[in-house]
């Protein structure tokens, strides 16, 4: 079911115009037919109206379209209903205008005693006293806050109220003026032909044409079908779930050549409905079916559907409408709601269907395989968790149904600062939890491996997973759940004042151990690697195709960013990139456009060397630390064998320099960065005080002394240091500040706080961390 999408088709795919056409007509035959009201007694004959053009003038005079829009956006979804609507209107009026109202009563409109006797009291009104304009409005106090088929139900009050005798039981969905209005609605939607056919018997009223033949498709047929051919490239099943009778839903689509792109048995019209109804009636359990009920849906969904099922888990199936009906009744089935806007026509339309909360808001049916490639993607997953976590919890549940066959009871995703381009949480099977945890790479994914195997044999301290999902840019590893805390978290927690859980001395040992345990493993697996092999290792995504692979352009290229202190003035990344730096009065060696080239080179992943097996990815949100003692790794997405130069470099740079980039609006108002242009010299002059909080410098002092050094020595004793390893290292860690995140987001960060990013990147691109200068470790 997952895999399935169900268009409502008016107002989404195929126009309603005919059909508001016909409510229209309707009416003014009720007004003016000497069969009916006949208002004024000026008619001896009445003839319908033959063309396109005239249908929509003498529709559009009895029955405005604002009026029409109003209704739709108080979920009168079906047109009958909406024709009903308006029918009750008018009578209610004229039934104010009568001499002798009370003659009249009980009402009985669809009986054609009651219409003669109606018809004779009519004739005394003045016709000019009746109009649009004198209908009782649809915020009137009786009818205000009413939706749906409530809103039939509440004409009857409204009745009571304006006539001043009760009026109960008249007004309702299939009550038997209902019942003949819809009988009108369908000889003038049909025409006399179809509707002979349809019933075995002529209208009325002969000579209606029929407006089925005015009927236009929404929107230009190539789209639509270029739009449902790419959804069933996607894979996806479609169904359709209408308010139109049967072959009113089907004919069209006949017509226009777009009925084979449904599933015959994922269609859902109002004879079904109508017939479970029947059912239900049988059962003694009448009830109404029809939208904003989501039986229409679920129906569509699975033929097999009763109305006292149980529903299947939220965001099995998706649901394309445009009306809050449609909404509502979709999220009642647990579905996802995409909600096009051709169908809401005023700014109070669109914002009724705005308040009823659909999933995601587009423009038309052409952005549904667009959305639905969103709607699949991990990368929205990620980005959703912040800022609504609900949806996203329900796109990750409808996730695991669909890629990995996982029907979860539950999802609850945890979002941290730390998570800037994964996401983690837990799921609930019966009884059992889960941990998951993705890693998310929106520009530039070769593939992601998740080899904690290679680990565990390489002596890693790392959680296996149970299961892992190895699709391109669709990587999930289920683990079983761990209830360490996590360093990160202790890390904030200790630089905070919060010395509860650790303390900077705890925190320094374990990174003690770790270095030790790291260096014995790169000293034990120590290999050499060809160019080919190397090119293959996943931690390049981190660095060299994050540079080339299309990241670097999609955050930067053609962008600008606030100068701090400042509302209106910009600085381009082409700027920024040709301006030398003076960072605390020492001009860099190079701007970070030439730091940028160097690393495309030095960077470059088509080179042998000498390799270990390595976590690459080992920054602090991916290790537990066990008992107070040991680190424990998880999330292993860049894994693999790979340089032990740049296995160091994301750890180093997140877990000792990166709190601005987790926390940008905590560290903004203690930032002390200073920035001034100098544009006649073209250059940033920075100013900034590098002070780590005590538990950062703590584990940098460890970090250094335990690994890093002793790693470089001896690497440089068995020579296999590469010349360039410098270069390498200070690539690497350009990279972390200008690459993990987008500093020009400034929804994400501010400016100040981005304009931090920048400077760290171009001081680590020139300087790397500060004791590797040349000279001063070998």
């Amino acid at each position: 079911m997952s895999n399935l999408v169900i268009f409502d088709l008016d107002g989404v795919i195929t126009s309603e115009e005919a059909y508001w056409d016909t409510a229209g007509l309707v009416l003014h035959e009720l007004l003016y037919s000497p069969l009916y009201w006949n208002v004024g007694a000026a008619n001896s004959a009445y003839h319908p109206v033959q063309t396109a053009e005239e249908s929509r003038r003498v529709s559009r005079e009895t029955l405005p379209e604002p009026l029409i829009v109003g209704l739709k956006a108080r979920a009168v979804n079906s047109n009958w209903d909406t024709c009903y609507a308006g029918f009750c209107l008018y009578l209610i009026e004229l039934l104010s205008l009568v001499p002798e109202p009370a003659s009249l009563f009980p009402l009985q409109p669809e009986d054609k005693d009651w219409i003669s006797a109606f018809r004779q009291q009519l004739a005394y009104i003045d016709p000019a006293r009746v109009s649009v304009a004198s209908l009782q409005p649809l915020d009137a106090p009786t009818l205000r806050g009413s939706r749906g088929i409530e809103l039939l139900h509440c004409l009857n009050a409204l009745a009571s109220e304006v006539l001043g005798r009760p009026v109960d039981d008249v007004f309702a969905r299939y009550s038997p003026s209902w019942k003949f209005c819809q009988r009108l609605f369908q000889e003038w939607y049909l025409g006399e032909q179809l509707y002979t056919q349809e019933y075995g018997q002529p209208p009325a009223q002969p000579g209606k044409p029929g407006c089925i033949l005015f009927e236009q498709p929404l929107l230009p047929l190539e789209q639509i079908r270029t739009s449902l051919e790419a959804l069933q490239a996607q894979g996806y099943m479609l169904g359709v779930a209408t308010g139109r009778p049967g072959q009113e839903a089907i004919l069209p689509l006949k017509n226009y050549g777009l009925l084979h792109y449904f599933a015959e048995r994922h269609i859902v019209t109002d004879a079904e409905v109508a017939r479970a109804e029947a059912r239900m009636r049988e059962r003694g359990m009448p009830m109404s079916l029809v939208k904003p009920h989501p039986f229409p849906f679920l129906a569509a969904a699975d033929p097999t559907y009763e109305p006292d099922q149980p529903l299947p888990p939220r965001g099995s199936f998706v649901v394309v409408g445009d009306t809050t009906s449609d909404v509502q009744g979709a999220h009642a089935a647990g579905a996802l709601v995409v909600a096009v806007l051709t169908g809401a026509r005023t700014a109070e339309a669109r914002t009724m269907l705005e308040q009823s909360q659909p999933d995601f808001t587009i423009a038309d049916m052409t952005r549904v395989p667009a959305i639905m490639e969103q709607i699949d993607d991990l990368a929205t997953i990620q980005r959703l968790q912040f800022t609504e976590r609900h949806k996203a919890e329900l796109l990750l549940q409808r996730w695991f149904a669909l890629h990995m066959n996982l029907q979860t009871d539950s999802v609850t995703l945890t979002p941290k600062p730390v998570s800037l381009n994964s996401f983690n949480g837990i799921y609930r099977l019966g009884t059992e939890e889960y941990f998951f945890k993705t890693h998310v790479e929106e520009q530039g994914v070769l593939e992601e491996y998740y080899n904690a195997e290679l680990l565990h044999k390489a002596g890693y301290n790392v959680v296996l997973p149970l299961r892992t999902v190895h699709e391109k840019g669709q990587q999930m590893v289920i683990y079983p759940v761990i209830r360490w805390p996590v360093m990160f978290d202790l890390m904030r927690e200790v630089e905070t004042g919060n010395t509860e859980h650790a303390t900077v001395e705890v925190l320094a040992a374990a990174e003690k151990r770790e270095c030790e345990r790291l260096l014995h493993i790169y000293q034990t697996g120590l290999a050499a690697s060809s160019a080919e092999e190397h090119a293959q290792a996943p931690i390049h995504q981190l660095f060299w195709h994050r540079l080339t692979g299309g990241r670097l352009n999609h955050f930067y290229e053609g962008k600008s960013v606030l100068l701090p202190g400042t509302t209106d003035t910009w600085f381009s990344f082409e700027e920024i990139k040709r301006f030398r730096w003076r960072i605390n009065g020492v001009l860099q060696r190079y701007t970070l456009g030439e730091l940028i080239e160097r690393a495309k080179q030095v960077l470059d992943p088509a080179q042998a060397t000498m390799t270990i097996v390595g976590h690459g990815d080992a920054h602090f949100g991916n290790v537990f630390l066990e008992q107070q003692q040991n680190y424990l790794y998880f999330d292993p997405a860049f894994a693999g064998r790979h340089s032990p130069l740049l296995d160091i470099v994301k750890p180093l740079f997140h877990n000792v320099f990166a709190s601005w980039m987790y926390f940008p609006y905590a560290i903004e108002p203690d930032c002390l960065l200073e920035v001034a242009i100098q544009r006649q010299e073209q250059i940033i002059d920075v100013r900034y005080p590098f002070q780590l909080p005590a538990v950062r410098g703590a584990i940098l002092q460890t970090k250094e002394h335990y690994l890093l050094k002793p790693l470089l020595s001896w690497l440089d004793s068995i020579g296999a240091l590469p010349e360039n390893w410098l270069d390498v290292l200070q690539s690497a860690l350009l990279c972390c500040p200008l690459l993990t995140v987008n500093l020009f987001d400034l929804q994400r960060m501010p400016a100040l706080i981005s304009w931090l990013g920048l400077t760290y990147a171009v001081h680590m691109g020139n300087n790397g961390v500060t004791s590797w200068k040349i000279g001063e470790n070998l």
